[in-house]
């Protein structure tokens, strides 16, 4: 296994932009189904923009997760360097630890956005 690159900002911000991208994209849906009458046909129960939006949901939760395991890489491979006590290992490691909190943040985002999806009908 290669291993992984330092962290950067862009890195760090990913759980929360992908959170946004979850929260533009279930609203999106949501108004187009609404408005245009787009996927309200039913399959197993559901409609097609349902299944649509569950679907979404996993993706996105499954990509912050990623996100999560890479910082947890990062995180494990800073602790186990010897620069223990430099200023800029210090920093790589607070910024490690921001995005750890940042995905969990974002995940329970994302669950939170979702929630409607099982407690609603589409257009309710």
């Amino acid at each position: 296994m290669s291993r992984p690159r330092g962290m950067t900002l862009t890195r760090m911000c990913a759980p929360y932009a992908l959170w946004a991208l979850h929260f533009l994209a279930i609203y999106s849906l949501q108004g187009l189904a609404c408005a245009r009458q787009l996927g309200r046909e039913r399959v197993a129960g559901l409609e097609i923009m349902t299944w649509t939006m569950w679907g979404l949901t996993a993706v996105i939760l499954a990509a912050i997760a990623w996100q999560a395991w890479r910082a947890w890489q990062i995180r494990r491979a800073l602790l186990a360097s010897d620069d223990a006590g430099r200023a800029d290992h210090a920093r790589r490691l607070f910024m490690v630890v921001l995005c750890l909190l940042g995905a969990a943040i974002s995940a329970l985002g994302v669950v939170f956005t979702a929630s409607p999806l099982a407690m609603l009908q589409t257009c309710a």
